[in-house]
């Protein structure tokens, strides 16, 4: 039993959102002078289901006190009775026409049944013991046993007077128990007890006899004498007014003081609203009911009476906002969808969006659960069985439809109505017309726009009702239909279609399994269907389908299409299929990619799409979801059973042709396809391979491409054709990359190359990270590219490559092209990838001189450079090299070749002479020709303190450019080393720039100076007595003293005094 619960249309007791209406009801019933109520609200706003919850809550909230209508130990429910009374319709006429007529017609007679009808359920809602002199006797079920001693004792009352008053009748049942007992041969005792039992037997008998007869006993007509009659004088008077003693009589003797009544609005008889009042008055004022009265709550629509009236005639009037309408009975059908999704979400394949569409025609709550309960009903019946495919919305349609048209509806079911009349006239009709006018105009026009027109037609063709009735035009079905907007909007909706008596009627599967009525049933309600659902009878189901049907995208089935395009016959629809596959939506190409892995009959369909549908891959590429393996099965079936003049035909805007470049792995991929059906459909589509993969590809197929030029110079396809042709040379490549090629020996592959050279070092060649050519092959590409001296420069920076001997590099080129050369070996040099020799630096120098670059590498190279051999090196290059600007560190390789005339006095600065005069590899020679030649003008602060080290020839002039740059000791040993060298106006001079106490010897009168005694002093004094500059010079101690820093023994000499 399904999770699924049916909806009662009675009233719940369990309100929701009531709150303030039972606190008003509750509140209104606790006054006492409030007799009359009501609840006023419109149909299906829920007034009955608020008094059942009242009536429910007041049983479980015992608190509340009503002291004025019953006693403290009841409740307002235990005083409660509620009277119903329902609207019954009787729908006549035709299609066109719905009467809605009362079940009486005469006004007075229905006010008195209707005043009859509640008496009826006022009086039997009690026993009738309660009102035993109640006129109003209804049956009641009496026991057998309770007649029985009933019976029994008024037998025994009878006999007993029998024997009281009929003398000698106790001798003679004395008697008559003597002879039973004799013919018995009993005693007499037994005999009066078997009379007993056969009395009491027939007595049973006579009891049930009695039962059954005076409970069949009707009086159905009493005839009277001619002219004799019986009158009523009351006959006149209402219901009410006649009975009104015996209403008394019930509210004196029962508990009921609150009257709830219901759907009394419903017969149109406000009247009957008027003496229920007056009812009410009555009973209020009589005095054996005024202690408790008696309080009427009437359950009203809104409008039953004037604004004025209202008022006048309820004493408390509720007003209910309905539950539901138009405008939020959304909200209660998807409450009730998201109901059933949670208990069997299986069971109800609703979508959201229809409850939505829906909504707006449901105004009622009943009419909403009676078409809930109808639904599902339905389901449970129509797709009993799980191979029905019905869907869910669809049935919920029909049964919306069901309850708001019932006549409708019940036509339709019998085959008639203006449903089918749409179906089966109206539509045909229609489109057979707008076929004849896009006909004609087709037979007027071309170009675009008739291309436009065309596909308008192919729609019109297989387009549904609600395609008609949605872009064309509505004017198809009767007025009946625009008239009614529920019936028009499912039709647009497509909610009732073609199918519409799949959902009303059962299916008995005589001419071919369900399940094949369900794929029939799909492709006219164009709904999609699994491509593999399995079809037990495909040729029957190509009969029972239209040309119309081929078109629909349900048609989509591989036993369908393999069915179809197996037999003969049938070009239409074959030719709708093909059509509807040109259309080229996403579920076309979803079938035609499942439909392909069947190799021999996708062959034929593939073949019949390619003869009709030139810009069948373009349209392909349009669907991006597409995979690569779809593709190439798709690409397999034409190659093996397209024409390849056609194949050249479906290479539109190259489509096939970018196929085969832009995959790799194309050809492994194709495996299956004969090589020769390749090697022509690369011929037709003219392809030039980016890339490829090789590994299982055909030798025929591959040795084709290679010696066709089929590929684009790349390192994948130029590594291709090595590992084809050479594969040992495959490791060496793409880092020889023209080495490699050249060894190959590959003719088309080398003639290639030569061909694009250019073109294969920049794209190929260059583009490597580094690259390892033999020397040999880089002197030859240097050659050819001559010309191409940027080229030629990149070539050098990527080549891994030592230049042992520079004049090899295009050497032969320097008459023709000598800037190219210079900037070739410029880039050899910069590099470094030339051999740091002096041979190799002479050989650039002597075309080139001494450049930046040249200045450079000689630079980087200088430990090499020291280890080489100078044997070709000239005077003019030493002297070029001397004075080239040179870091000493450079300088210092070839100073042992330097001499003084190598330098030029340009060339000479104060650092340059210093560096040279302290560099190891300075000769003596050197050094003293320097010092004599540039000794005077850039005298250095080194060179002065060095010189009494060096012990270098040397001239006064030298002597005191050197002296300047001493300080007082520095220049004491300079001029011991030298004291020979100088005369007595040169130590005047020297000693007139120093401190004291040789200071004291520029004056020349007799006196005695004091100097420090030292080797240094002792040398100055001993030359200075030989030139007579002083008389002599002894030792002499220092006097005592604490300054330990005195020396104990000083030097002292006596100048002598000069005229």
């Amino acid at each position: 039993m399904s999770k699924l619960s049916y909806k009662a249309l009675t009233p719940t007791d369990s309100a929701e959102r009531v709150k303030e209406y039972l606190e008003a009801l509750t509140w209104a019933l606790q006054q006492k002078d409030i007799h009359n109520i009501a609840l006023a609200g419109a149909y299906g706003s829920g007034k009955s289901s608020i008094i059942e919850t009242f009536l429910r809550n007041e049983r479980e909230r015992k608190h509340i006190i009503f002291d004025h209508l019953c006693s403290k130990n009841r409740i307002i429910s235990d005083v409660s009775m509620k009277i119903s009374m329902a609207e019954f319709e009787i729908c006549k006429g035709d299609t066109d026409r719905q009467e809605k007529t009362c079940r009486h017609d005469d006004s007075s007679q229905t006010l008195n049944e209707v005043s009859e009808w509640i008496l009826k359920q006022i009086f039997y809602k009690v026993e009738s013991d309660e009102i035993p002199q109640s006129r109003y006797h209804k049956l009641c079920r009496r026991s057998f046993w309770s007649d029985y001693i009933s019976v029994a004792l008024a037998l025994f009352l009878i006999v007993s007077l029998i024997f009281l008053f009929v003398p000698f009748t106790l001798d003679r049942m004395l008697a008559l128990v003597d002879w039973i007992a004799l013919q018995g041969d009993f005693s007499t005792v037994v005999g009066a007890l078997t009379l007993c039992l056969f009395v009491a037997l027939v007595l049973g008998v006579a009891v049930y006899k009695w039962r059954f007869l005076f409970s069949n006993f009707k009086l159905k007509v009493l005839k009277l004498p001619a002219g004799t009659g019986i009158e009523s004088e009351r006959e006149s008077e209402s219901v009410f007014n006649r009975h009104l003693d015996e209403i008394v009589y019930f509210f004196e003797m029962t508990k009921y003081r609150v009257v709830f009544f219901e759907d009394l609005d419903r017969l149109d008889e406000p009247n009957i609203f008027v003496r229920l009042r007056e009812l009410n008055t009555l009973l209020n004022n009589s005095d054996a009911i005024s202690k408790k009265p008696v309080v009427f709550v009437y359950a009203v629509r809104d409008d039953l009476f004037g604004k004025e009236d209202r008022t006048k005639f309820f004493d408390f009037i509720i007003p209910v906002i309905p539950i539901i309408n138009t405008t939020n009975s959304r909200e209660a059908l998807l409450e009730w969808l998201g109901e059933i999704r949670r208990n069997n979400p299986y069971e109800c394949e609703i979508p959201e969006q229809f409850m939505m569409d829906i909504a707006p025609y449901i105004d009622n709550m009943r009419i909403l659960y009676n078409i809930c309960n109808n639904y599902l009903t339905y389901r449970r019946t129509l797709k009993k069985r799980a191979t029905i495919t019905l869907a869910d919305h669809k049935i919920f349609a029909m049964m919306l439809f069901k309850n708001l048209y019932p006549q409708d509806f019940a036509e339709m079911q019998s085959g008639q109505g203006v449903i089918k009349e749409v179906f089966t006239t109206g539509k045909p009709t229609y489109r057979k017309q707008k076929e004849e006018e896009l006909r004609q105009w087709l037979n007027t026009h071309s170009g675009e726009e008739a291309s436009a027109k065309e596909k308008e037609l192919r729609a019109l063709q297989r387009a549904p009702l609600r395609v008609i009735m949605n872009e064309h035009n509505i004017s198809l079905v009767r007025i009946a239909v625009k008239d009614n907007g529920l019936l028009v909007f499912l039709l647009r909706r497509g909610y009732i279609d073609e199918t519409y008596a799949d959902y009303i009627n059962y299916f008995k599967g005589v001419s071919y399994p369900e399940s094949d009525r369900n794929f029939i049933r799909a492709v006219k309600e164009q709904r999609e269907t699994e491509f593999f659902y399995k079809i037990h009878k495909p040729f029957a189901v190509i009969q029972e389908l239209s040309v119309e049907d081929f078109g629909q995208k349900g048609i989509y089935n591989c036993d369908l299409v393999d069915a179809l395009l197996s037999q003969c016959g049938e070009d239409e629809k074959k030719e709708a299929l093909y059509t509807r596959l040109k259309d080229s939506d996403k579920i076309s190409w979803e079938f035609l990619c499942s439909y392909l892995e069947r190799e021999e009959s996708s062959g034929r369909l593939v073949a019949a799409l390619a003869k009709r549908w030139t810009n069948m891959w373009c349209r392909m590429e349009d669907h991006m979801w597409i995979s690569y393996d779809q593709q190439v099965v798709l690409l397999m079936r034409i190659l093996e059973n397209v024409p390849k003049k056609r194949i050249g035909e479906l290479n539109v805007d190259r489509v096939l042709t970018d196929v085969f470049e832009r995959n790799a792995n194309i050809l492994q991929r194709l495996k299956g396809v004969r090589p020769s059906e390749i090697c022509e459909a690369l011929d037709v589509l003219s392809v030039q391979f980016h890339h490829l993969d090789t590994a299982g590809v055909p030798r025929k197929v591959l040795d084709d491409i290679f010696t066709k030029n089929r590929y684009v110079l790349n390192v994948d396809m130029v590594q291709n054709v090595i590992v084809h042709v050479a594969p040992h040379l495959t490791n060496d490549f793409p880092e020889k990359s023209y080495t490699v090629i050249r060894k190959t020996g590959y003719a088309p592959l080398v003639e290639r190359v030569h061909d694009n050279l250019i073109f294969y070092v920049k794209k190929i060649m260059l583009q490597q990270e580094c690259l390892a050519d033999d020397e040999a092959d880089i002197l030859a590409l240097l050659d050819q590219l001559i010309e191409e001296v940027d080229l030629c420069q990149s070539l050098i920076e990527k080549e891994d490559f030592c230049a042992f001997s520079l004049r090899d590099y295009c050497y032969v080129h320097l008459q023709n092209y000598e800037e190219n050369v210079r900037r070739i070996w410029d880039t050899i040099l910069s590099t470094k990838k030339l051999a740091a020799t002096w041979e190799n630096i002479y050989a650039y120098w002597s075309q080139f001189h001494i450049t930046q670059e040249l200045r450079i590498f000689i630079e980087a190279c200088g430990d090499s450079l020291r280890e080489s051999g100078t044997e070709c090196l000239d005077d003019d290059f030493i002297r070029a090299f001397v004075n080239g600007g040179f870091d000493m560190s450079i300088l210092r390789i070839l100073l042992p070749l330097v001499r003084e005339e190598h330098i030029n006095a340009n060339t000479v600065t104060k650092d340059f002479l210093e560096q040279i005069f302290f560099a190891p590899e300075s000769s003596p020679a050197l050094r003293e020709e320097l010092l004599q030649q540039y000794g005077i003008g850039y005298m250095t602060k080194q060179i002065a303190k060095s010189l009494y080290n060096l012990q270098l020839p040397m001239t006064k002039e030298i002597f005191f450019a050197a002296w300047n740059d001493l300080n007082h000791s520095e220049r004491l040993d300079l001029m011991a080393a030298y004291a020979d060298l100088l005369e007595s106006e040169d130590f005047e001079r020297c000693f007139d720039d120093m401190d004291e106490p040789h200071h004291d010897f520029v004056d020349r009168t007799k006196h005695k100076v004091r100097i420090s005694k030292t080797d240094v002093n002792e040398k100055i004094a001993q030359r200075l007595k030989n030139i007579d500059y002083i008389t002599s010079f002894a030792d002499e101690p220092n006097p005592a003293t604490k300054d330990d820093s005195i020396e104990e023994t000083a030097l002292v000499c006596w100048v002598k005094a000069v005229p």
